[in-house]
């Protein structure tokens, strides 16, 4: 094996390692993410988060963080990655009360999925951007799941990077696909909603999902609309069937449910189908 050679793959190796590392790191301001943004949202006016819907995001700087259970100051050795939940055994070092596994599967998903798109695309700027990709999707599937949002400052960001990511040639995908792509995407959700909306005169889905699809139609192109559609309604009508059978009753379409993390499997197994 030729020096430069052998070089490379000592490369890869460590771009491997850091990626895995960097994953648990983000995995866990994810987390942070995740639990401030939609408390922020229900704490602030309608009125300052229509103005500026990144206004929000300062949360996430102050204030320290604390437990969501007794509120007490985390230590630094409470806050290390992966480590901190399995040493605590998943309790508050504090009260004792149980930490959401939540956490523990974000940095795990974070990780792999990191060390994944690494993997795949190497050490190059299109990898920096399917990071933020995931990162992203992780975060608007775990919002979307606990409060039923799904904010502006994270779907406007994703729709934004795509379309950035295309403009600047790292996504496969030329620039005016990425803009048709999430203009179709958006008018097609408004077009299912509004037909949902004159038969039950009511709206089916949120403005999120419309920005969540367009978004994805942003990063995965005018032909990833449909499948997405069609795998994130089968998802959903699948998830349903087994909330019937599990709680033995019948699903009533006056009950919410969201539909942002179906989209988001949707559109992840749309690129897996896409890059492998």
């Amino acid at each position: 094996m030729s020096a430069p050679h052998s070089f490379y793959i000592d490369l890869l190796q460590m771009g491997f390692w850091i990626a895995l590392l960097m994953g648990l790191v983000v995995g866990s301001f994810l987390n942070v993410i995740i639990y401030r943004i939609p408390k922020q949202i229900l704490s602030d006016s309608n009125d300052t988060i229509k103005d500026n819907p990144f206004s929000i995001l300062s949360c996430l700087v102050r204030p320290v963080s604390t437990t969501p259970c007794c509120q007490v100051a985390i230590a630094w050795r409470d806050n290390i990655p992966l480590i901190s939940w399995i040493l605590l055994s998943g309790n508050c070092r504090y009260c004792r009360a149980p930490i959401l596994a939540r956490y523990l599967l974000v940095e795990i998903i974070s990780c792999i999925t990191f060390a994944g798109v690494f993997l795949t695309f190497g050490p190059t700027w299109t990898t920096f951007f399917y990071c933020l990709f995931f990162a992203l999707l992780i975060a608007l599937f775990w919002i979307d799941l606990e409060t039923y949002f799904l904010p502006d400052c994270l779907t406007l960001t994703l729709l934004w990077l795509g379309l950035l990511g295309a403009a600047l040639g790292v996504l496969p995908l030329a620039a005016n696909e990425a803009i048709l792509g999430a203009l179709i995407a958006y008018i097609a959700m408004w077009g299912v909603n509004s037909a949902y909306y004159l038969w039950r005169r009511r709206h089916g889905f949120g403005g999120g999902d419309f920005k969540l699809l367009a978004a994805l139609g942003a990063w995965l192109g005018l032909g990833s609309i449909m499948p997405i559609l069609l795998i994130a309604s089968i998802l959903a009508i699948v998830v349903i069937g087994l909330l019937g059978v599990l709680k033995k009753e019948a699903w009533s379409l006056e009950k919410m449910l969201p539909f942002g993390p179906f989209l988001v499997l949707a559109g992840c197994f749309v690129f897996l189908m896409e890059n492998f």
